[in-house]
């Protein structure tokens, strides 16, 4: 069985470092610039501490790269220059963002590089489990693509093939999703924060509803599972919406119009004379629309 070794073992290193083990593969060398993080999860999997990336990288037959996004290619260059890397070895990141091109210096020596994306938020190794289920996007020719995607079965995740000319934007899907997500989160508890609500409540209040919403998107496409004013067609509450921001939080107001006109797109069955005084209030014409009856 192949050997594994990880350079980082923050949030994505150490959820797939302690999932590998989990499945059964030899995790036997780590590296971190922080030692106790290290050390702990070598700990728990009985895998070894190594000083250095380089150490890493003669140790194991496949090494994750599971750094920053800014420190893939410095570090596996550094280590290619360093005469780290060797034919038949493979090398991996974990960025969303970097094809294979991040790695191009491993193959020089003859390594095989390659991609390993989970589609999912990691914090370490106590959220594994977070991998089961989730989808992998993997980037690398045969045979090492293969070995990818056994990797990704074995801890239960679903592997696919992501062309690299479309990583960019495959990435911006996911941050939208997930990082946006919690932008928004955050945008909603101001606003609750804003009318005077406790922190105990305003800090939980959403959370159920996020949970609702992401579990009507499990069983149903975004233009059935969409709900609120814009999905009934409700041009009056939306217009309250708009003044309330408008005198309370403007610099939210650019945003809620923008998301506005998104979930117009989605909503199929509303009559077009409620859909036409939607756009035009998500478009900025309040003003003009208080003549046909809206407060």
């Amino acid at each position: 069985m192949i050997t594994i070794g990880f350079i980082g073992v923050g949030r994505a290193g150490g959820a797939l470092a302690a999932a590998f083990h989990g499945a059964g593969y030899r995790v036997v060398a780590l590296h971190s610039r922080r030692v106790e993080r290290a050390t702990e999860l070598a700990h728990q999997i009985g895998a070894a501490v190594m000083e250095t990336p380089l150490t890493v990288a003669r140790t194991a037959d496949l090494v994750f790269l599971t750094v920053s996004d800014a420190a893939v290619t410095p570090v596996c260059r550094m280590i290619a220059a360093a005469g780290g890397w060797r034919a038949g070895q493979s090398v991996v990141h974990c960025s969303g963002a970097f094809g294979r091109e991040a790695l191009v210096d491993a193959t020089a020596s003859g390594a095989r590089i390659g991609g390993f994306h989970p589609l999912q938020t990691l914090a370490g190794a106590k959220t594994a489990a977070r991998l089961r289920n989730a989808y992998i996007a993997i980037d690398a020719d045969p045979p090492l693509a293969t070995t990818l995607h056994a990797l990704a079965r074995a801890i239960g995740a679903i592997p696919f093939d992501l062309d690299a000319r479309h990583r960019a934007l495959y990435h911006a899907a996911a941050v939208m999703v997930a990082n946006y997500t919690v932008a928004l989160y955050a945008c909603g508890a101001a606003l609750l924060e804003n009318i005077g609500l406790p922190e105990e409540v305003r800090a939980r209040a959403l959370l159920p509803l996020l949970r609702g919403t992401v579990e009507s998107l499990e069983h149903a496409p975004p233009d059935v599972a969409l709900t609120g004013p814009i999905a009934r067609g409700d041009d009056a509450t939306v217009a309250r919406h708009i003044a309330a921001l408008t005198t309370h939080m403007p610099s939210l107001l650019p945003l809620y119009r923008e998301l506005g006109r998104v979930a117009l797109s989605l909503a199929r069955d509303i009559p077009e004379h409620q859909a036409q005084a939607l756009s035009r209030l998500l478009g900025g014409e309040e003003t003009a629309l208080k003549g046909e009856g809206l407060p």
